[in-house]
C-alpha cells in the first residue's frame, strides 16, 4: 500500500482479525470501532475507539500478527497509516524511546493474552537479535546520559578555541568555541562518542548555558590580554533545541550585560536542524539578530534545503563545509560548487568562512576565489584557553615585528 488511503465501512463490519498479518494501521476520522479478543468462543471487549484514535499499530510496529479483532459499531471513515510511514519514524527515534515502546507493546499483549486465559509470559520478539541490539543501545544511551549529567556537575565540559583567520592578511579575527569533555583522567573524550546523545537529551540546555557563560567570560579576558583587539569575536554553536527554549534569549542577554560585551562580538552558529524546531526557535533566532548578535549557518551546502534557510533565516555568515574544501582540489564539481557558493554569498552580502583548511594549496585557492575568512588545521587545531592566548600573543608579536 502506497501513501494514505481513505476507507469507509458500514456498521457491524470486520476490519481486522486476530492472527492476520499487520501491514498497516488505521486512524479513525469518524465513527466508532470495537476492539475485542476471543475467549472460549465468545467475544471479550477490550475497548471502544472513536474519532482521532488509532488501532492496528501494535502488530505493525513489531511485525507480528494481530492480537485482537476490530469491528465497526457504526459507519466509520478510516485513514490508513502504512508500515513504512511508521517504521521510518521509529528507526530515527532515540533508542530509549524504542525500548520503552517495545516494553509497552509487550505489556499490552500480555494483557490481551491474560484476558484470553493464556500465559502472562510475553511471546519472544520476532527478531530476538534485533531486539537485543535495541535493548543494548538503549541501556548504553541511558548510561551515557548519566555520565554526561555527572560531567556537567563536575565541570568537565569546557570550551576549546579554534582561531578564525583573515585569509588575505592571515591575522586572527576571532575564534570558534568547540565543546570538549575532559574526563576525570584528564583525557578528552572524542566528540563523536557523546555529542549526538547530548544534543538529543535535555542536558543540552544546561550544557549550552554553561558554554555561553564560559565563552563570554573568556572573550572579555581575550580582549583585555590582547590590547587593541576589541573587534575580536567568539562564535558559539547553539542547537535548535536551545533556541526553542523560552529562557534562551533572556539568559544570553543577562550573561552579555554582566560581562559588558557588545552583541556583535558574539556569533551564534546554527545548523539546518533549527528549521525542524518550530516557530519558537526561528522567532528566537530573529530576536537575536535584531539585538545585534551575528548569526552564522554551519556546514552550509550539505543540507537538502539550504537555499530555503537563506530566504528565511537572518544570517550574517555562511560557513562553507569542510567536505567541499577537501574535495575542491581534485574534483571539478566540488570546485564549481565552491565558486557558486562564493558568488551566492557575495550577492546576498554575506560573509563566507571556509572550514577545514588543511593545506596551503587550499588556502591560496580560497583566497584567490574571494573567500574572506577561514579556519582549519593549517592554522591551528582547537586549543584550551591558555594555549589559545599563547597563539594569539605570538601572532600579535609577529605582526608587530613585521610592521
Amino acid at each position: 500500500m502506497l501513501g494514505n488511503q481513505i476507507r469507509t465501512y458500514g456498521a457491524n463490519e470486520m476490519i481486522l482479525r486476530e492472527g492476520d498479518a499487520g501491514d498497516w494501521a488505521y486512524l479513525i476520522e469518524s465513527g466508532r470501532v470495537l476492539v475485542f479478543v476471543t475467549k472460549d468462543g465468545e467475544e471479550v471487549p477490550l475497548k471502544i475507539l472513536g474519532k482521532g484514535e488509532i488501532f492496528g499499530e501494535m502488530s505493525m510496529i513489531d511485525n507480528s500478527v494481530r492480537s485482537a479483532t476490530c469491528r465497526t459499531l457504526t459507519e466509520v471513515r478510516l485513514v490508513t497509516v502504512t508500515q513504512d510511514q511508521l517504521l521510518d519514524r521509529i528507526k530515527s527515534a532515540d533508542p530509549i524511546v524504542r525500548l520503552l515502546m517495545r516494553a509497552l507493546l509487550d505489556r499490552l499483549r500480555e494483557q490481551n493474552n491474560g484476558i484470553r486465559g493464556k500465559t502472562l509470559t510475553s511471546a519472544p520478539p520476532p527478531n530476538p537479535e534485533k531486539f537485543d541490539t535495541e535493548r543494548r543501545e538503549a541501556l548504553e544511551r541511558i548510561g551515557l546520559e548519566n555520565e554526561l549529567s555527572q560531567a556537567l556537575d563536575n565541570d568537565e565540559f569546557i570550551p576549546h578555541y579554534q582561531p578564525i583567520y583573515d585569509l588575505r592578511t592571515q591575522e586572527i579575527r576571532g575564534c570558534e568555541a568547540l565543546l570538549r569533555w575532559v574526563g576525570k583522567d584528564g583525557k578528552i573524550v572524542p566528540t563523536g562518542n557523546f555529542i549526538d546523545a547530548l544534543e538529543q537529551s535535555p542536558l543540552i540546555l544546561n550544557v549550552g548555558q554553561r558554554m555561553i557563560e564560559m565563552c563570554v567570560d573568556d572573550l572579555v579576558r581575550m580582549q583585555s590580554e590582547i590590547a587593541g583587539n576589541h573587534a575580536f569575536f567568539v562564535s558559539v554553536n547553539v542547537s535548535g533545541r536551545q533556541f526553542a527554549d523560552p529562557n534562551f534569549l533572556s539568559h544570553l542577554e543577562s550573561v552579555r550585560y554582566r560581562a559588558g560585551v557588545p552583541a556583535d562580538r558574539i556569533k551564534l552558529e546554527v545548523t539546518e536542524r533549527i528549521m525542524t524546531e518550530g516557530p519558537l526557535a526561528i522567532s528566537s533566532l530573529q530576536a537575536c539578530r535584531a539585538l545585534g548578535y551575528k548569526i552564522a549557518i554551519d556546514d552550509f551546502g550539505t543540507g537538502f534545503s539550504s537555499l530555503q534557510y537563506l530566504a528565511s533565516m537572518p544570517l550574517h555568515d555562511l560557513k562553507l563545509d569542510r567536505s567541499f574544501i577537501s574535495q575542491m582540489m581534485a574534483s571539478e564539481k566540488a570546485h564549481s560548487i565552491v565558486k557558486t557558493l562564493i558568488h551566492l554569498a557575495n550577492q546576498l552580502n554575506l560573509n563566507l568562512i571556509a572550514e577545514g583548511i588543511e593545506t596551503r594549496e587550499q588556502l591560496f585557492l580560497l583566497r584567490n576565489l574571494g573567500v574572506q575568512m577561514g579556519q582549519g588545521f593549517l592554522f591551528s587545531k582547537a586549543l584550551p584557553y591558555d594555549g589559545f592566548i599563547s597563539l594569539m600573543t605570538g601572532a600579535a608579536a609577529a605582526e608587530k615585528k613585521a610592521a
